[in-house]
């Protein structure tokens, strides 16, 4: 089977050799995703639940992907700005995964990149923050590396193949939401079939939308590993326990929930299914909270918050907390006078954004 037959069994459309502007093709590459917050429902979209649901909110801080094509070899340089680290790539068929940048290699692997260029990679999110930013760097630089190749697909696609690259490439463990999250950005509903996602954008009045960005608060707790965690939570799962299937039922019951806020344009409703799943999501396990989080938490309450919620496993990374209306800018000054760094953001409503240098 030859190399293009295969690619298209992986669902791309591939332009007309002719039309392919060669000339343009040889100008940098340019591509961003958002990350996504406020993940109402997560642990449901993996795998040994199977069957869950989750709401999510993407938002303007982006991973961002440079590619500068090369002519001469076939040499690929991968640079990480924010860690500072680098990979050289001879031969996409001779890769192999060493705990350095993978997920950017998977992506070149899985894309069957044969030609010289220079990928650069970077985040506005702090490492380990929870909202998803791997699989937004992969939904990135998929849609990068597909222009140079002169091929298009869908975003539901662009989110099949991040999350393969995780899973089927690397065989680490990851949910689906975060890739389709990146993908679409906005507010997002998916119904998931693990790995199977329905998603669907939710449409709201600009005003709901205005609301949570003057009265939601980002906060960014540390950087965080949840592999013991999650390992935690598996067995606890397939062992049937009690408390832990209790939590996860409530954690699928939240986004249908959350939604009917959304369209009722109910912000103190919306805070309280943030509520809810924070309580849930803390049953499945001890270290989800710690005694940062939990300061911080306080904090909420004290000023009168409507809703909390750490984003993604927990156990560190960022939380959301949203704000009654007229304490915000209180709540913000003791936030920040307890040495907790806000993130400022906007909800994003693009999701993955492609184009090539003028």
């Amino acid at each position: 089977m030859n190399k293009k037959s295969a690619q298209e069994r992986r669902g791309f459309k591939f332009y007309d050799e002719n039309l392919v502007d060669h000339h343009m093709s040889e100008k940098t590459i340019f591509a961003r995703a958002p990350v996504r917050i406020c993940d109402i429902g997560g642990w449901t979209d993996t795998w040994f639940c199977k069957i869950g649901a989750v709401f999510n909110i993407g938002i303007d801080l982006y991973s961002y992907v440079r590619l500068i094509p090369k002519s001469g070899d076939k040499i690929i340089n991968i640079y990480s700005e924010n860690l500072d680290l680098s990979q050289q790539i001879r031969e996409y068929r001779d890769i192999e995964y060493n705990g350095t940048l993978d997920l950017l290699k998977a992506a070149v692997k899985r894309l069957e990149i044969d030609r010289g260029i220079d990928i650069y990679a970077r985040s506005d999110a702090p490492p380990g923050c929870g909202t998803g930013t791997s699989a937004s760097i992969a939904v990135a630089l998929i849609g990068a590396l597909s222009m140079i190749k002169g091929c298009t697909y869908p975003s539901y696609q662009v989110a099949e193949m991040a999350h393969a690259l995780e899973t089927e490439e690397l065989g680490l463990q990851s949910g689906v939401q975060d890739q389709y999250g990146a993908a679409y950005g906005g507010l997002n509903y998916m119904e998931i079939e693990y790995p199977r996602v329905k998603i669907s954008h939710v449409n709201s009045r600009p005003e709901f939308i205005w609301q949570l960005e003057q009265q939601m608060i980002l906060v960014y707790l540390e950087s965080r590993s949840s592999s013991d965690m999650h390992e935690a939570v598996i067995s606890n799962y397939e062992q049937g326990d009690e408390k832990t299937l209790e939590a996860f039922e409530t954690l699928r019951q939240c986004p249908g929930d959350i939604m009917q806020a959304v369209n009722r344009g109910d912000i103190a409703g919306f805070g309280e299914v943030m509520n809810r799943n924070w309580t849930a999501q803390k049953q499945l396990h001890e270290k989800i909270t710690t005694e940062r989080i939990d300061q911080l938490e306080r904090i909420a309450i004290d000023y009168n918050a409507l809703g909390f919620k750490v984003n993604g496993a927990g156990g560190g990374g960022s939380a959301v907390i949203l704000s009654s209306i007229g304490n915000e800018y209180a709540l913000r000054k003791e936030i920040l006078r307890n040495d907790f760094q806000i993130l400022p953001f906007k909800v994003n409503f693009t999701g993955l954004q492609v184009w090539k240098q003028e």
